[in-house]
């Protein structure tokens, strides 16, 4: 399981959900804290990263803006990883 010490490698981390109350919940499962996994909510927090890394958790696939933040995933060639 993912926890701090991998985050303060200066790897970028998202979390992909639906509600705050997911990202909470799995922000914490993982182990880190809000400053080393951001919420990904739009894919424009995507912008100037290369390789990051996105867990996918809860209701994501019900995002309005699910489309674009897919495009943006795929542009900055995130590692994606289902929970």
């Amino acid at each position: 399981m993912l926890d701090a010490d991998v985050a303060e490698m200066n790897q970028t981390i998202f979390i992909l959900t639906g509600t705050s109350s997911e990202y909470t919940a799995a922000r914490q499962h993982l182990n880190l804290t809000p400053r080393q996994a951001y919420w990904l909510t739009g894919a424009s927090q995507l912008k100037g990263f290369y390789s990051p890394t996105v867990y996918r958790i809860g209701s994501w696939r019900t995002l309005a803006r699910i489309e674009a933040i897919n495009v943006a995933m795929a542009e900055a060639e995130a590692e994606i990883i289902d929970l």
